[in-house]
């Protein structure tokens, strides 16, 4: 019964000993693994910073030129207030004028038209008087 014992300790430790073999060699895969993985980081850490870098530059031209568009537009937008109110005040003189020349072009005209119409009426009147 020893000697079974002494031969299942024996398999014991070479399996044991397999083992920590197998675990040296998969823990070097696993370190080349990494050392990859570190140099893949280490790569897209350097390719990635200048892309970043121009990232942010062209940000705060995006930030910078939409500040100037929304100047341009307050600029627009009180032009064209102002364009308004002149046109308004236009128009308001346009109006205030036309009621101030209203009326009296009406009686001048009406008078100038009662004027010929009497003109016209005698000298169809004195054509009148030559016929008979």
């Amino acid at each position: 019964m020893e000697t079974l014992l002494s031969v299942a300790q024996l398999i014991a430790l070479v399996s044991v000993s397999a083992l920590c073999v197998y675990l040296i060699v998969v823990l070097v895969r696993v370190q080349d693994v990494l050392g990859l993985l570190q140099r893949n980081l280490a790569d897209f850490n350097e390719h990635a910073k200048p892309v970043l870098e121009n990232l942010h530059y062209i940000t705060e031209k995006f930030r910078s030129i939409s500040a100037k568009i929304d100047d341009q537009v307050g600029v627009v937008k009180e032009s064209l207030e102002s364009i308004q109110l002149a046109v308004d005040n236009v128009v308001a003189f346009e109006e205030r004028l036309q009621q101030w020349l209203e009326e009296p072009v009406f009686r001048l005209v009406s008078s100038v038209s009662a004027f010929v119409n009497g003109i016209v009426s005698w000298i169809d009147a004195l054509r009148g008087e030559r016929t008979k």
